[in-house]
């Protein structure tokens, strides 16, 4: 069974919208007809349709506030209905009414700063007051070029903008909205009359958020402008993630930077003079990379070089190659003979095991030169295998079996060794110096690197080849750290 105050609501909201109907239309033709009524001989008759306009608005708003349930109730009579006062008492004798109340309007899930603009000054208090009565704060103005000025000056989070008005038109006032940077990402909603569906459309695709017919249809308004506002807060939110987002990579370039700038720091300087002269080039890729080497004199004559390769990118990968770097150098690892270049990757890979350090390992090669029997011993976790260039161009690949370092505790590296012959260079390098893709697609080889350092000049070997490896990479930046060192031997 139906509640009959339902019901009886259900009648009056009818009966309202029965009566505001032609009211309505009335509003919406006046307005349409002084619209295309131009020059001073039609002055009078829009003064007349102004007139209609107003005397129709302001029996409509009576409508609303009066036509309301609990102010008036249907009286089944036959099919017949008649509307008779709520306070009525019994027999017919009408009791006191109660004075006259506005609507009611609910605040608006999302309040806004808009501006209204809008040459028909009626049209623009109308929603104002509306608007305001949802908790809006609005500002009017009546012409395209204060609409455009007051955007320059303030902030607003919606634009309620009329299509056809002297002067700057809505289209215009539009597209210098939507082509101006600050303001672009405003929403706008057009306001037009019934026969303007082709500008409307125009408007749409031109960028304006949604559209408003004349006379106004009060549901309408708040569900378009809400919906409006809400695609406005997400817009503004992924803005500010975005701007975030930049911040945050700048912040991270900046250190990275400071990073690879420090990596590069604790490099060794070139040996000029010495049995054994050094040199080398370093490139590193496009995000910080974990190369690292270092080489130079021991206390007892020998002359020691190790180079690594920590797997991976990033600053992680750069804190661990030079946290072994500096290990090596102050030869802190107990019990290890640092002129074994077996012993001193079998106590690294004790040290570094990979599951205490984020999973990462490292390659290495390291060598230890005896300049009095000129012996090079040398020994190798996983990594490339070094280059012996003789005076007459012929090579010798130095290469010595083992893992990768950090993968299996316990593993004892084996050192190799050979006889340096005068005038012989050797190098030492990791795979991003030959791991390069070519022009073709073809990607380079550890040979095809040793063919390029069998043609190396005598002087500047590490510098040419560099700029060779450059002239080959198909792209501008390497994938991976490039780490060439060259060492001469008189």
């Amino acid at each position: 069974m139906s509640d009959p105050a339902v019901s009886g609501e259900e009648a009056v909201a009818a009966l309202r919208h029965d009566l505001r109907t032609p009211l309505n239309q009335i509003i919406g033709y006046s307005e349409l007809v002084a619209e295309d009524l131009e020059g001073e001989e039609n002055a009078r008759t829009r003064e007349d349709l102004d007139k209609i306009g107003r005397a129709a608005r302001g029996l409509a708003d009576l409508i609303t506030r009066e036509i309301q349930p609990g102010r008036i109730v249907l009286v089944e009579e036959g099919r017949d209905a008649r509307p008779r006062a709520s306070g009525t008492e019994e027999g017919g004798r009408a009791g006191r009414s109660s004075p006259p109340q506005e609507e009611a309007i609910a605040p608006a899930a999302i309040t806004a700063k808009i501006l209204i603009v809008d040459d028909q000054e009626e049209n623009c208090v109308v929603l104002q007051r509306r608007l305001e009565k949802e908790g809006h704060t609005c500002a009017a103005v009546y012409d395209g070029a204060t609409a455009l000025e007051r955007l320059a000056a303030e902030d607003f989070d919606l634009v309620l903008l009329d299509i056809m008005m002297p002067g700057i038109d809505g289209r215009e006032v539009l597209r210098r909205i939507k082509t101006d940077e600050k303001l672009r990402h405003v929403p706008v909603i057009m306001i037009s009359a019934l026969d303007q569906i082709e500008s409307v459309v125009a408007c749409i695709e031109q960028g304006a958020e949604d559209y408003l017919a004349k006379p106004f249809n009060p549901v309408l308004l708040r569900a378009r402008i809400g919906s409006s506002l809400d695609r406005k807060r997400l817009r503004d939110a992924e803005q500010a993630a975005f701007a975030a987002l930049q911040e945050s990579q700048a912040k991270l370039a900046t250190e990275l930077s400071e990073a690879a700038a420090y990596v590069q720091s604790v490099l060794p300087a070139p040996i000029k003079d010495g049995p054994v002269s050094a040199s080398w080039q370093f490139l590193p890729s496009s995000s910080l990379g974990g190369d690292a080497f270092g080489y130079g004199p021991e206390k007892d004559g020998k002359f020691g070089i190790c180079l690594l390769d920590v797997c991976g990118h990033g600053v992680g990968a750069a804190l661990l190659s030079i946290s072994v770097l500096n290990v090596i150098r102050a030869e802190s690892l107990p019990g290890v003979n640092f002129s074994d270049p077996g012993e001193v990757l079998t106590g690294l890979n004790n040290a570094f095991p990979m599951e205490k350090h984020g999973e990462m390992f490292f390659t290495a090669w390291c060598g230890i030169y005896d300049p009095s029997t000129r012996r090079m011993r040398f020994a190798g976790g996983g990594h490339p295998p070094s280059i012996l260039v003789r005076a007459d161009g012929s090579t010798e690949i130095l290469a010595a079996k083992g893992p990768v370092i950090g993968a299996m505790p316990g593993m004892k590296f084996a050192s190799a060794e050979a006889v340096i012959p005068p005038a012989a260079r050797l190098f030492v390098f990791s795979d991003g110096a030959y791991e390069i893709v070519r022009h073709d697609g073809s990607m380079m080889s550890h040979d095809d690197l040793r063919q390029l350092l069998a043609r190396a000049p005598e002087e500047n070997a590490a510098a040419w080849t560099m700029e060779q490896l450059r002239a080959l990479n198909s792209q501008p930046v390497f994938d991976d750290d490039v780490s060439l060192v060259e060492l001469s031997f008189p």
